[in-house]
């Protein structure tokens, strides 16, 4: 039997929409492909869940939605297709949530720690997540809306500090303000001025005092030297009087023996207190006419005279 051209095309057409129709479902996940457990969740607002929105735990797609459907009292009835091999724990929270920016929603089930499960068609907890994208759009918006209040406030305040009494209030101010920059400027410029001028004359009177230091540094010099010639002339004088003081108690001694006429009459011991009393004359007489020689005072320093 010979088969014609035309019913070859068309056996080929029908097997081609065939593998078409399963490759689709393949790659849309379709649940024929694999074994999946069906579940509900009742919402009082489908909140943007269509068909084949996803399925997600911990991030990880588990399923996805096959049905949303108005039921009693106008609850919306989502119906979940989860893959088998999921099991959900009573107590399961499905949280429908934001996907992105474009407000895409996909239901994110949040797995309690019980260890008994739900079985086929049960009906899972719903909630609705405060913290996606779009929640949290809708609280920027009313703080936002806030904001512009308080600055639409201060611009009116703003607009009512700057009428024209106001504004004329403030150029004052501002002209005062250049004047008193003005007036520091040329203050400064004059101390510059003063400062130049002055320059050399300060000059001088630093050199001035540095050589008044130097004098005062030499009169404590000299005065260091008479105390030297003092003490000198102290020692002197004490070794003069301890020498009287001996011929004292030499003379009382011979007076008490009686022996001071021979004592008198002995010529060393007169030679000596001859010569003790002249040297104590001269000693003083030198000292009340050449006072120079032993006590030197001068202000600036000069040289004593020898």
């Amino acid at each position: 039997m010979k088969i014609s051209k035309e019913a070859k095309i068309g056996v080929f057409a029908f097997a081609m929409l065939i593998v078409l129709y399963w490759g689709i479902n393949f790659l849309n996940k379709n649940e024929r492909l694999k074994r999946t457990t069906t579940y509900y969740v009742v919402y009082g607002n489908a909140n943007g869940l269509q068909r084949k929105s996803p399925i997600m735990i911990n991030g990880v797609t588990v399923g996805s939605v096959s049905a949303v459907e108005l039921g009693r009292q106008s609850r919306v009835v989502v119906t979940l297709q989860i893959n088998s091999q999921y099991k959900l724990p009573l107590g399961t929270a499905a949280v429908v949530s934001s996907g992105g920016i474009l407000d895409k929603k996909n239901i994110t089930l949040e797995i309690s720690g019980n260890s008994t499960f739900h079985k086929a068609n049960d009906t899972i907890q719903a909630s609705l997540a405060g913290g996606d994208i779009m929640s949290v759009a809708g609280s920027i918006a009313g703080r936002t809306d806030s904001l512009l209040a308080q600055l639409s406030g201060v611009a009116a305040a703003m607009q009512a500090m700057l009428s024209a009494q106001n504004q004329a209030h403030v150029a004052t101010s501002l002209a005062d303000i250049a004047a008193l920059s003005n007036n520091l400027n040329t203050a400064a410029v004059e101390l510059s001025k003063i400062a130049a001028e002055n320059h050399e004359n300060i000059n001088a009177l630093l050199t001035d005092l540095r050589e008044t230091s130097g004098n005062l540094n030499a009169v404590s010099g000299n005065l260091k030297n008479s105390n030297d010639a003092i003490a000198s002339l102290i020692k002197n004088a004490d070794a003069t009087f301890a020498n009287a003081q001996a011929l004292t108690a030499t003379l009382n001694r011979y007076t008490a023996q009686g022996t001071l006429l021979s004592a008198m009459q002995n010529d060393s011991l007169y030679v000596n207190l001859n010569r003790t009393v002249n040297s104590l004359n001269a000693l003083l007489t030198d000292l009340k006419n050449n006072p120079d020689d032993y006590v030197h005072f001068s202000m600036f320093g000069g040289k004593s005279k020898k």
